[in-house]
This record gives structure tokens, sequence and C-alpha cells, in this order.
């Protein structure tokens, strides 16, 4: 049996979900055009169409993942893949940097990407209370603003000290760090932060239906049964 203490949710994990992953997202892209230029001597318009293949991907698939997001209750299993995606292919670019690889690898890349916004706003709305949003989500940008610019000075340095190809292999170091990161399913009270069941299931006795199945009529808070 998972104790209470287990499942207690502390708000400085949905703060290393959103610095570490700002950290997975723009490791490599500033550097990948001048990976492929400057050591595998692509040329200008091939690095072009790979970037923009993989652009006009991203914003095509962004409204689909959005509503795939809201629909489904797997939030946590929906980063943690996405993060599974970004590890492989950053690999799968430093393994085979030619035309084919780079440009199939960079489109998984932009569509993994796009899960990030959607589903952290999802679950942070099932982690707390409706007056609460406002501040939890201006904090969540905080630190995904902060982890940009962690992540450009890490990978600056890394290039610098090491090679441009080393940047590459941040990407895996912190996607497993946002895995460990992402918040486990809370328990009614939290700390400071208090998760408020709707009132189905307040009513409902411990082992009906409504609790085994964490089913909830409130879609505000479906994602904390994700």
């Amino acid at each position: 049996m998972t104790s209470a203490k287990s499942k207690r949710f502390s708000p400085f994990s949905l703060d290393a979900v959103n610095f570490l992953s700002a950290d997975v997202r723009g490791a490599v892209g500033p550097y990948l055009n001048v990976f492929l230029v400057t050591r595998q001597h692509w040329s200008q318009s091939e690095v072009g169409l790979v970037t923009t293949l993989s652009g006009l991907l991203g914003i095509a698939v962004q409204t689909p993942i959005g509503a795939a997001i809201d629909e489904t209750r797997a939030k946590r299993g929906v980063i943690v893949l996405a993060l599974a995606i970004l590890a492989v292919t950053s690999v799968v670019i430093l393994a085979l940097p030619t035309f084919w690889p780079v440009a199939i690898a960079n489109s998984l890349m932009a569509v993994a990407g796009d899960v990030f916004g959607p589903a952290v706003a999802a679950l942070t709305l099932g982690l707390y209370a409706r007056k609460q949003l406002a501040r939890r989500m201006g904090r969540n940008s905080a630190f995904d603003h902060a982890g940009n610019v962690a992540i450009a000075v890490v990978a600056g340095g890394v290039g610098y000290e090491f090679s441009q190809r080393a940047v590459f292999l941040l990407v895996p170091v912190f996607a497993m760090l946002t895995v460990i990161a992402v918040p486990p399913r809370p328990s009614i009270t939290t700390g400071r932060e208090t998760w408020s069941p709707s009132p189905a299931r307040r009513r409902a006795p411990q082992g009906s239906p409504a609790t085994a199945s964490c089913s909830n009529p409130d879609r505000w808070l479906s994602s904390a049964c994700a």
C-alpha cells in the first residue's frame, strides 16, 4: 500500500519540471544549425529545408496535440513519452548526422516539444485550486524562462570545453532529471497546497466506484487523476 507521504505533492516538483523541460527543449535547437554547417558541412539550403519542415510540422500539430492532452487522463505519461522522444532523437542526430535521419528526428523533436506547454498547464489545473492558478501559472512561466537561460549557458560551456557533439548528450541527461521531477498523483491535502475533489467524490464512500476509478465530472480536476 502506498503511503500518503509518498503521494504528497510539493510545489517545487512542478518548478523543477518547468525548469528542466525547458532545458530539454532548448538544448539542441540553437546549436543544431551550427553543428550541421560547421561540423557536417551541410549547405545552407539543406539546413533550411530541415528546419522549415520541422517548424511547419510543429505548427500543424499544436492544435491536435492540445486537444489530445485535454482528453487524456495520462498527463504524466504524455510528458514522459515526449521526454523519451526528445532524448532518443537527440542521440539519433548525434549518431547519424545525415539528411533523412536528421530531418525525421528534428521533426519528431518539434512534435514532442509541442506537448509540454499544454501538458504542464493541464497538470497545474489538476493540482491547484482555481484561486491559486494565476500565481502558479506565473511561477511556471518564470521557471520555464529561467531554464531557457540556464541551458543556453550550460550548452555554451559544454560546447566550448568539450565539443559541439557533446551538447546533444545534454538532452538525455535533462530528460531523465525531468522524469524524476514529474510530480506524483497528489494526496487530498498537500502541505500549503490543497487539492479540492469534486462534490461527487466527497460524497462517495471509500472504495466506491467514484473513488476507485478516480472518475471526476469536473474537467477542472481531471488531470489530477492522470
